[in-house]
């Protein structure tokens, strides 16, 4: 594969994902934030931004560990409930997300205690400096700095009951998985087709992540669906196979997947099998739910940089993303 191709450095910004969640987390722990007891939490951010968001409340939805209901908004504004007992988190990696800085201005209005995330732009109350891990300076190689300032940021205040050696065992579980794994033949086989990701709780918000990468950084139309809900809603659009000759099915499979979601993707391969359609499965190696939705997401940007290599095509630059923001009068990043 042609390494050339890469200007701006995505392939370090991938291999430094580890250190982004570590720096990220030390960096917005450190600040000065004082322990909360919020009503609710509502996190707004679009985009990997927002993919933070989905990856932490996955994991932890069914444990104990987040002492109130999260919410997670991707639009202008707010919903009704936001009020002064609430905790309203902006969450954006420039600072400058427009869909983002409406709702915290009019979490302000409200009254509820509002913190902006960011790496600089108009956001600043806990700014990452994220020049060292992030060299493209994209959001879309700066998911682990996102996770990791989020996950510190709610961890300070009291409302995540996450401590560094977690995270950061998560973190370097990673660097060890990422050794043995098998992205580069994995992108060999989706090169070419439109892949379609599956899997289920606790890793829907990871597999959101996984799906943005693929489209962001190798530019393949990528779509996901999740377990059990996509035997309610896809199976049978799989009849038409002539609709779906381009597709490829990848099946991320984990231990904490419910059992008999576990059972639904046998039966479901096993149909697929019989409509002649591909699939392939890849199984989870993280030890913890945390290190497994750092791994989904992490394991799919590195897919996604191999299919543009394959493709021949610069996996840095975002003409198309900078054509939309320069229309609506907006700083790409």
């Amino acid at each position: 594969m042609n390494n050339n191709l890469d200007s701006l450095g995505v392939e370090k910004a991938l291999t430094l994902f580890p250190e982004q969640i570590k720096e990220a987390w030390k960096q917005a722990y450190a600040c000065d934030l004082p322990r909360i007891k919020p009503t609710g939490v509502l996190i707004s951010g679009m985009g990997g931004s927002s993919n933070a968001a989905k990856i932490l409340e996955g994991v932890y939805e069914e444990d104990f560990k987040v002492s109130v209901d999260i919410d997670i908004h991707n639009d202008y504004g707010l919903p009704s409930w936001v009020g002064k007992d609430s905790l309203f988190i902006a969450n954006s990696y420039s600072g400058n997300t427009e869909e983002t800085l409406s709702g915290y201005e009019e979490a302000k209005i409200r009254g509820a205690k509002a913190i902006g995330i960011s790496t600089g732009g108009k956001l600043n109350d806990v700014v990452i400096d994220a020049k060292s891990t992030n060299p493209t300076g994209f959001p879309k190689t700066g998911l682990g700095i996102s996770i990791g300032a989020l996950a510190g940021v709610l961890a300070k205040l009291g409302v995540l009951h996450l401590t560094e050696s977690e995270i950061f065992a998560a973190a370097d579980e990673l660097i060890e998985i990422r050794k043995n794994w098998d992205a580069r033949e994995m992108a060999e086989w989706l090169h070419g087709s439109l892949p379609v990701l599956f899997g289920g709780r606790p890793l829907i918000g990871a597999l959101n992540a996984g799906r943005n990468a693929m489209c962001e950084i190798s530019r393949n139309f990528t779509q996901f669906y999740d377990f059990p809900e996509m035997n309610h809603v896809l199976i049978e659009a799989l009849q038409k196979p002539e609709h779906a000759k381009h597709n490829k099915y990848l099946f991320f499979v984990s231990n904490f997947n419910h059992e008999r979601v576990r059972k639904r993707y046998e039966i479901t391969k096993n149909i697929l099998i019989e409509m002649g359609l591909e699939h392939k499965t890849y199984e989870l190696k993280g030890k913890t739910k945390l290190a497994q939705a750092f791994e989904l997401p992490h394991y799919c940007a590195w897919v996604a940089y191999y299919l543009s290599m394959l493709d021949g095509t610069d996996p840095g630059p975002e003409p198309w993303i900078t054509k939309l923001k320069e229309s609506l009068s907006q700083p790409v990043h």
